[in-house]
């Protein structure tokens, strides 16, 4: 986690050229003196009331022109210059983030001088007339004098995901937009508030589309009446390099929770999985998995696999670091005609559609028959391939020839058997799936749903654009996101929510993060309590994260595989085996730093 920063650092600016008028405002500190009065008039909240309750895909409504605009330009220069920042980063968000503002009443009297004009705005915002006008507009209800807001930056890259914002006796979420006043935002910097409309006939449930957005445009005020399992929304990845997404966020609160609180996306989060949400293992059909690798066996895996990985030397090299770390990455795994056909046509693919070019594409990129949105996106928004498996050798997409993979050769009794060879742990059943993920738009979450409750093998196939130097940086060090992390789940501690922080600073952060690089196979063996996901795929990355995921039911041999092991002990474990073939068979998995 890094350090605490001040917030000029995150947004890169040079301090102001001339000193704001901020007296008056900041010795009155009451609405009057801060927001626009025509705003608060009786036909003004008349007019606005209509607004809020006619928006969709649920009631919101955005301010225009909210305060004084130099009293605001003087919070601006104060956020700026006078404030530190933490940057935080979980498989929810990434973003600069000031402690809560509610404090800076403690503030010793040199330190609060230099915030008059904050103080100000946080005063108006809360006093007792806008509460009542929020109240009026919003139709919520009566609401409590608790203070809650702080700055969040999202610098070039920063986003978060879905959520509905429920937590505790929150009753309105609001965004004050201090974004470059003399620059104004427009669509191509990113960044924009999203709204989502629910599933029809699943409550609760959030579209993989959002409706409605909003562009964090300068003095303007976003706010809802949060909803559990309803207000559902996220911040589309900043684009811009030089233009920072700067705003003051918040919530009014009532006396007591929300009504229908344990529909919130965070209880979601923590709910364990039903039966009708365990995934469903199939056979190897008419395969002894136990046995020997015959030579039928091996004349099957020649057609697919990098000859590496079809000898004994190899095979007790991987065992043994599995057996010592229990993880592995097999690398220019598949042969390399059979590779480079799959890696071209997902290259290709993502260069017609412009994924990873540096923009956001449309939410309707890549849907086809063969390829469908899996949901809901406050748990994963991905594309999965439902088409047929297209053979190696034809004029075939990235999707089919993966499937082909799939079918072949990941879900043969000829690969369990050659897992079984590898690793010494005999494969019962196999699921699986090939995914898209798009850059600037695709993910999955970590949360209690799939938890691992019996032991697991993860077997993932991944392809990436990383045949630049520069591109293939990007995804080992985590840059672009696209990495799979794994992390312990702390079962005991009822508000652990799955979106806990995971930090990348060291041997004690319990999460390994498994890089993304082509024609690679990741092997960990996923022990009860253990739960993954895979990284939101900036929209700065290469192009899309193409992958084969499998998951193998192992024999139940009774005793507890080794916690897999983090990238800085496994930079420390020496090879497991030798560069052959161009093949690394037991590569360690390189951490995001």
């Amino acid at each position: 986690m890094a350090d605490a920063v001040a917030v000029a650092d995150a947004v890169d600016v040079q301090p102001a050229s001339k000193k704001q008028k901020t007296a008056a405002a900041a010795d009155s500190g009451a609405a009057a003196a801060v927001i626009r009065q025509s705003l608060l008039s009786g036909d003004s909240r008349s007019q606005l009331r209509q607004q809020h309750d006619s928006s969709g895909p649920y009631t919101h409504l955005v301010l225009k022109e909210l305060a004084d605009e130099q009293l605001l330009r003087a919070v601006r220069e104060e956020v700026i210059h006078n404030i530190s920042a933490t940057y935080k980063e979980t498989d929810l968000f990434k973003v600069f983030q000031t402690g809560d503002l509610a404090n800076m009443d403690a503030l010793d009297p040199e330190s609060a001088a230099k915030l008059p004009a904050l103080m100000a705005l946080r005063g108006a915002i809360y006093s007792p007339e806008f509460r009542q006008f929020v109240e009026d507009i919003t139709g919520v209800g009566d609401l409590s004098d608790k203070t809650d807001l702080s700055c969040n930056v999202y610098a070039q890259g920063g986003h978060l995901l879905n959520h509905d914002d429920v937590i505790g006796t929150r009753a309105v979420s609001f965004i004050i937009y201090l974004t470059d006043p003399d620059e104004p935002w427009t669509e191509a910097d990113g960044g924009a508030l999203e709204l989502y409309p629910l599933v029809e006939g699943k409550p609760h449930t959030p579209d993989v589309i959002p409706t409605t957005s909003h562009l964090p445009t300068w003095n303007s005020m976003a706010m809802f009446v949060v909803q559990p399992g309803r207000s559902f929304h996220s911040v589309q990845e900043v684009l811009s390099a030089d233009k920072p997404r700067l705003s003051i966020s918040g919530w009014y609160h009532k006396a007591a929770p929300q009504q229908g609180s344990e529909h919130a996306s965070l209880q979601q989060l923590q709910m364990k999985a039903g039966e009708d949400q365990i995934q469903q293992h199939a056979e190897f059909e008419g395969d002894n998995t136990s046995g020997p690798l015959s030579e039928a066996d091996l004349e099957l895996l020649r057609s697919w696999v990098n000859p590496a990985y079809l000898k004994q030397v190899s095979w007790a090299k991987i065992q043994g670091k599995m057996e010592a770390d229990g993880s592995v990455q097999l690398q220019k795994f598949l042969l390399p005609e059979v590779a480079e056909q799959i890696l071209q046509a997902a290259v290709s693919q993502d260069t017609a559609e412009s994924v990873g070019s540096g923009k956001i594409p449309s939410f309707t990129t890549g849907y086809s028959e063969d390829w469908q949105a899996v949901g809901p996106p406050h748990k994963q928004r991905y594309l999965s391939y439902r088409g047929q498996p297209q053979q190696p050798g034809t004029a075939a997409a990235a999707g089919g020839l993966l499937a082909a993979a799939k079918a072949a050769l990941f879900e043969s009794g000829a690969f369990a058997r050659l897992l079984k060879a590898m690793i010494d742990v005999e494969i019962l059943k196999h699921a699986g799936e090939v995914r898209r993920f798009r850059a600037g738009l695709d993910y999955t979450v970590a949360h209690y749903g799939i938890i691992t409750s019996e032991p697991r093998l993860d077997c993932v196939l991944t392809f990436v654009n990383d045949t630049t130097p520069e591109a293939a940086d990007g995804w080992a060090v985590g840059e672009v996101g696209g990495f799979e992390a794994y992390l312990l789940a702390d079962e005991e501690e009822e508000t652990a929510g799955a979106a806990a922080v995971y930090r990348q600073d060291g041997n004690d952060s319990g999460v390994i993060n498994v890089p993304a690089a082509s024609n690679t196979l990741n092997l960990l063996m996923r022990d009860a309590g253990l739960m993954r996901f895979v990284k939101y795929v900036s929209a700065a990355a290469p192009g899309s994260r193409w992958d084969l995921a499998m998951e193998y039911v192992p024999e139940d041999d009774g005793v507890d595989p080794p916690m897999p092991e983090s990238p800085e002990q496994a930079a420390d474990a020496e090879a497991a085996t030798a560069n052959e073939n161009g093949a690394a068979p037991a590569g360690e998995a390189n951490g995001s730093s």
